[in-house]
């Protein structure tokens, strides 16, 4: 389905904002687990790598991306490291 800010749901808790991004590109390494620290920096690190392998300049820092609640099993807990490429 394709929505606009006009058509999505009103959020039910108001610390929640829908707000428009601009597009970007991105490149995204995905992975599971618990995302802390080490695993993190490693994940961070590889995906750097990749980048710079592949000559692609980055725009600021890289992001964590976690998509569930603290009580999800690690081995279905996903996440992803991203960083914006110009």
């Amino acid at each position: 389905p394709s929505y606009t800010m006009d058509t999505l749901p009103e959020p039910e808790d108001e610390r929640v904002q829908l707000v428009v991004q601009p597009a970007q590109e991105v490149a995204v390494l995905r992975f599971s687990g618990w995302a802390r620290g080490p695993v993190v920096q490693e994940r961070t690190t590889s995906l750097l790598e990749w980048v710079k392998r592949h000559d692609r300049p980055t725009v600021g820092a890289p992001t964590l991306a976690q998509y569930d609640p603290p009580f999800t099993m690690p081995l279905m807990r996903r996440n992803e490291i991203w960083v914006a490429l110009q």
